[in-house]
């Protein structure tokens, strides 16, 4: 297997409203998996400032604050993808001050704001479902399973 680029460093956000909803889009490299926003970390650009920038790249959401990285890890070759990858991966979580969305059509297919308790009804790539657990858990203190499912 031939992985085009090596080891990839990438980030997501996981974008919250002032409802409380977390912003799950679908790309088509991701299939039909749901996923937060994110993308590729450009060389000399931090972490954070890459969440930022590639959220509003994808979403049009002009004003996100920065909350906390909830996640990191590796994925080599996971389901759903298009293409054999190597990610490095971090998970921001953002707050949005509205959930006016101006999506860019070359990189998201579809987006929802979803309430937490819906967010079993989603079919969410696997290591961003993790990520969506922590922050809830991190809201709770309880295990947030139930809302995200299995």
């Amino acid at each position: 297997m031939e992985f085009p680029r090596g080891v990839e460093v990438i980030v997501s956000a996981l974008i919250v409203s002032p409802d409380d909803e977390v912003l799950l889009i679908r790309q088509p490299k991701w299939g039909d998996l749901w996923t937060p926003p994110g993308g590729h970390v450009e060389p000399g650009e931090k972490l954070a400032a890459a969440a930022l920038r590639e959220a509003e790249e994808e979403t049009g959401l002009a004003e996100l604050t920065l909350e906390r990285l909830v996640h990191w890890g590796e994925l080599i070759d996971p389901d759903g993808r298009t293409r054999p990858v190597h990610f490095v991966f971090f998970d921001f979580v953002l707050r949005a001050r509205d959930k006016a969305l101006r999506l860019d059509a070359s990189e998201v297919a579809e987006a929802r704001w979803v309430p937490f308790g819906e967010l079993a009804r989603y079919e969410i790539a696997e290591d961003f479902r993790v990520s969506i657990e922590k922050y809830l858990r991190s809201l709770t203190g309880r295990s947030s399973d139930d809302a995200v499912g299995e």
